[in-house]
């Protein structure tokens, strides 16, 4: 008798794993058969000892690699932690067992990462452990709240409309943060044009039209010669104002990685105008959004504060969170807890309010976080106008600058030589 190691699903769609004794792998697939479980990958437990090690090994070492390539946290994680949460949603959703599921994406995808994240789940939930878990172990793809909404989905027995909120929170997440980058891709476009059309003028063409002037006896007038030397003071004080900058931006980085200093350093940040209330709402926009799908999965309130306060990025708003959290563990009230240290606008928290007294607090949350998309939009969009504007009267000034002074200094000299 030889003892086999296998991978079967169970008749209630879970995985299976363990040992049988039997004279070859038919007898063993008999066996397992007559047990009620369906086999999927039955080896030698000597050969599949010495295969799985070496397995391991070549997964470490991937898993390193891939470790190099994608940070934790990173957007490129996310996009494709997300991408896959959506087929995994596709398949669980049309009735596929969750285990099934992800062996049938490790099977198809062809994507390199998506199918390294469906190898590495499908070999944790054929070892008996749970999708949460599984998800656990990437955290360069899933969020840690993630895995804890997915864990309670599992808990209830009702994944598939649980990762259906995931995949919607974070989207919207990503939908936010592509509008904050492409509303800021045109004024900075703009301003490295026009600062490199006014080098150009100054370093290039303005010295050239310099000795024509002298050659022909003129010279340049008032604006150009205050271009030219302010060009020059640039040039010799401008190394110098560069290394205070960042020493000085060294010395208020370091000081923001403190605790009271980074607190301080946040607080200061909301309070920038325009930009501060952008920060803000998108904060408060992720928060709800989050505390929406946590209520929805079933977890207790209390837990999915704490969930959601690993979540924010603003250490002073996640100060003000933490201790009206506190509050709420005491006993009182969510609404009246944020009301008390002033963590949201009052209109949302009566809406909050009246969604917790009817106990309807799941769409309450909802509507708020819509209400903090929408005002979102709206301070994005104004940015955005700002900025361009901004930028495109700063880029018509230095070249209107510029070219006003030269063209003035050749008419002079063009006088002089008609008289």
């Amino acid at each position: 008798m030889r003892e086999f190691k296998y991978v079967a699903i169970t008749q209630r769609g879970k995985s299976s794993s363990g040992v049988i004794s039997a004279k070859n792998t038919k007898e063993a697939k008999e066996k397992l058969v007559k047990d009620g479980l369906r086999p999927l990958k039955i080896s030698s437990a000597g050969k599949h000892k010495k295969s799985s090690s070496k397995s391991a090994s070549n997964d470490s070492s991937g898993e390193k690699q891939k470790s190099v390539s994608i940070a934790k946290g990173s957007q490129k994680g996310e996009r494709l932690g997300l991408e896959f949460l959506k087929r995994l949603h596709e398949l669980h959703g049309s009735g596929m067992p969750i285990a099934e599921s992800v062996k049938l994406l490790n099977l198809r995808l062809s994507d390199p990462y998506q199918k390294e994240i469906a190898a590495s789940l499908w070999k944790e939930l054929a070892e008996g452990r749970t999708l949460s878990r599984a998800m656990r172990l990437l955290p360069q793809y899933f969020s840690e709240s993630s895995t804890f909404v997915v864990e309670a989905g599992e808990a209830t027995g009702n994944l598939a409309p649980i990762l259906a909120k995931i995949i919607l929170h974070l989207e919207e997440k990503r939908d936010i943060r592509s509008k904050v980058l492409s509303s800021m891709t045109y004024p900075i476009f703009v301003g490295v044009v026009a600062f490199g059309v006014v080098l150009f003028f100054l370093f290039f063409l303005l010295p050239q039209i310099q000795e024509m002037l002298d050659s022909l006896g003129g010279e340049l007038n008032m604006m150009a010669k205050i271009l030219i030397n302010g060009s020059n003071l640039v040039l010799t004080i401008g190394p110098f104002v560069v290394v205070a900058m960042l020493v000085g931006g060294g010395a208020l980085y370091r000081w923001s990685k403190t605790e009271k200093g980074g607190v301080v350093f946040d607080q200061n940040l909301l309070r920038v105008p325009l930009f501060g209330e952008i920060i803000y709402l998108s904060e408060l926009f992720q928060l709800s959004s989050l505390l929406a799908t946590l209520i929805w999965s079933g977890i207790g309130l209390t837990e999915n504060l704490r969930l959601c306060e690993k979540t924010i990025r603003n250490r002073f708003l996640r100060n003000q969170f933490r201790s009206a959290r506190a509050l709420v563990n005491e006993g009182r009230s969510l609404p009246d807890s944020l009301r008390k240290f002033r963590f949201m606008p009052l209109m949302q928290l009566d809406v909050i309010e009246v969604g917790e007294k009817t106990g309807n607090l799941g769409n309450s949350m909802e509507d708020t976080s819509r209400s903090f998309k929408d005002q979102l939009t709206k301070k994005i969009k104004t940015m955005t106008t700002l900025v361009s504007g901004a930028a495109l009267g700063f880029a018509f000034s230095l070249v209107a600058l510029v070219a006003i002074s030269i063209v003035t200094s050749i008419f002079q000299v063009s006088k002089s030589i008609s008289y």
